[in-house]
């Protein structure tokens, strides 16, 4: 058994907080968890397995990391720390070096660098060589896609892992229950998870979902969008502009979206950049269909599955809404798709790479 730790923000609503979240509870089965959290808040927290162990950092900015990990560490010490999210990972590099315990840092990578940041050249190019200098002074370096694997080599990481975020089915499965009741009140629809930022790419599915309906034979449907950022009240604005605002709802964020998913009738995302989309993991893990434009990280799981309906560019509104009629038309015909992601993700496989990872 060994004794192991991971660092997050919070227990808001995230994507790399739901996959630690879920990493945790399948770990502390066979080993001591520790999760230690700069600001204990957020609704994810009431999934965490009673078994792993909260580490209340009280509510301190992650800039002051170093002293208070410091301090846990020699009292602790710890087997392994697991981190994921810049800049704790440095942050906690630093308190490893000046602890007084043999911890081994294991890093996770879960994005791409996002388009967004590339508009500073010189900010860019420091990150990239700040992310290359401390990985490859820790002890693993896992990439939850080969596009992620592929990123970093590139940038100068020297020995990289692939590990796929795990896909718990038996948990997604009871989320479902927590908010059927209002999901089922849309009938047809399709939806959207996620951010609400530019990189995301919305106003392409509010596009094709207006050019959509206009078809007499798809006026009935709707179209969901699940998510908080600050391009909501943009992408509000143009849903009127469109002239689907009465056919579009805004819902927010939601802990538990799968009941929303997996009554859809597909799910669209339009992303100029994806690591590793949980998403996608959770609309074929019921046998729901993707829409999708070409980001790498959906193309890693298209590849890996066999499925794939994406459009070839990221601004094609026309040719996003043919691939729509093409998936509500013929979605009777697709495979058995949550088959090949349990085997592929599956939480007992991921977790079995894992053990090995800390053996």
């Amino acid at each position: 058994m060994s004794k192991i730790c991971f660092v997050i923000n919070s227990f808001d609503i995230g994507g790399i907080e739901r996959v630690i979240v879920t990493l945790c509870n399948g770990l502390c089965k066979h080993h001591h968890v520790d999760l230690i959290t700069l600001k204990n808040h957020g609704a994810l927290k009431e999934t965490l397995s009673c078994n792993v162990n909260i580490v209340d950092f009280c509510n301190i900015k992650a800039r002051n990391l170093v002293k208070p990990l410091l301090l846990y560490l020699n009292k602790n010490k710890p087997d392994y720390i697991v981190t994921s999210i810049w800049p704790i990972t440095v942050l906690s590099h630093i308190a490893i070096k000046k602890a007084k315990s043999d911890v081994k840092q294991i890093v996770t990578h879960h994005a791409l660098f996002d388009l967004e940041n590339k508009k500073n050249i010189i900010a860019d190019f420091c990150t990239k060589k700040i992310i290359a200098f401390f990985y490859n002074r820790a002890y693993k370096v896992l990439a939850v896609s080969v596009s992620v694997k592929r990123f970093l080599q590139n940038i100068g990481v020297k020995v990289v892992s692939v590990m796929y975020n795990p896909f718990d089915t038996e948990q997604r499965k009871l989320n479902v229950k927590k908010e059927l009741v209002n999901a089922v009140q849309y009938e047809k629809y399709f939806v959207f998870v996620g951010r609400l930022a530019k990189i995301k790419n919305v106003p392409l599915i509010l596009k094709a979902f207006s050019r959509f309906i206009l078809d007499s034979e798809y006026k009935e449907y709707n179209l969901l969008i699940i998510g908080d950022g600050p391009e909501k009240d943009s992408l509000i604005q143009t849903a009127q502009n469109l002239g689907i605002s009465e056919k579009t709802f805004f819902l927010g964020s939601k802990t538990y979206p799968e009941a929303f998913i997996k009554n859809a009738q597909a799910v669209l995302m339009a992303s100029f950049s994806e690591a590793m989309p949980v998403t996608v993991l959770e609309s074929f893990g019921f046998n729901v269909p993707v829409v999708s434009t070409p980001a790498s990280g959906c193309l890693d799981i298209f590849n890996l599955l066999g499925y794939s309906w994406h459009t070839n560019s990221f601004d094609n509104a026309e040719e996003y809404c043919s691939l729509m009629k093409y998936v509500v038309s013929h979605k009777d015909e697709f495979p058995d798709m949550a088959s090949r992601v349990e085997e592929n993700y599956g939480l007992e496989k991921i977790l079995d790479l894992w053990n090995e990872v800390l053996a």
